[in-house]
């Protein structure tokens, strides 16, 4: 199986500051790039301006996550969040394209559901339900022009907490992820994301974060797909 760890180390770190960074082990083969490929089929994001320096692609998925580790699929619905939680796209009801049946069932997308549940599940130190959204993210950038893959800047995500994977970048340069303590000026962890599957999840109740623009490496497209699933309490 390409994601061969389940549970990352890191739950202690949720506890203790708030955020853990890690690296899901990952065995890039057939199965790897099969799963990578669901990136090639993500329609244009509706909601991005022009004025927003975006050029992003998105499906979405909603889960519910049982406390002893089961999963179902729940039928998508439109995605809020509140203007006091993201000043560019709060107050919008969005309705994004859902994830495919065939990503649900992909073996990695599973694996990686199931090792972020059993994570939250010991970072909150709670037996309880979870609410999972799921979003697959593409951004791309090509010429001059540099492409923001947060427009919003930086922010928290209005849920309990967020795991930001990294699924690949092409011919990519910047996308620094930056973690900040909400009040607070300075990052606690300023990193730029380059492997697979290496990933940054945050207590999103008491973290920020941000990412800068991203540019391409010479003449061809800069993609930068990201896997961020945002964990609720049921």
């Amino acid at each position: 199986m390409p994601i061969k760890d389940f549970v990352l180390h890191g739950a202690q770190d949720i506890v203790e500051n708030g955020w853990a960074h890690e690296q899901l082990h990952v065995s890039v083969n057939n199965g790897w790039y099969e799963f990578a490929k669901f990136w090639d089929d993500l329609p244009v994001d509706p909601y991005v301006q022009p004025s927003h320096r975006t050029r992003r692609y998105r499906r979405l998925g909603r889960l519910l996550g049982r406390s002893q580790g089961d999963v179902k699929t729940l039928p998508v619905e439109p995605f809020y969040q509140a203007t006091d939680v993201n000043r560019v796209y709060g107050g919008q009801v969005r309705k994004f394209a859902p994830i495919t049946p065939e990503a649900h069932e992909n073996t990695n997308f599973q694996a990686t559901i199931a090792h972020d549940l059993s994570f939250i599940s010991r970072a909150s130190g709670i037996d309880s339900d979870w609410l999972i959204t799921v979003h697959m993210i593409r951004v791309t950038a090509d010429g001059e022009a540099t492409s923001a893959p947060a427009p919003e800047g930086r922010h928290s995500d209005g849920h309990d907490y967020v795991a930001i994977h990294l699924v690949g970048r092409q011919n990519c340069i910047g996308g620094v992820s930056r973690v900040f303590r909400k009040g607070e000026n300075e990052p606690l962890f300023e990193h730029t994301m380059v492997n697979p599957m290496e990933t940054i999840v945050l207590d999103d109740r008491a973290m920020e974060h941000e990412v800068t623009p991203i540019g391409p490496e010479g003449a061809t497209t800069a993609t930068r797909d990201m896997l961020i699933i945002d964990f609720e309490r049921a």
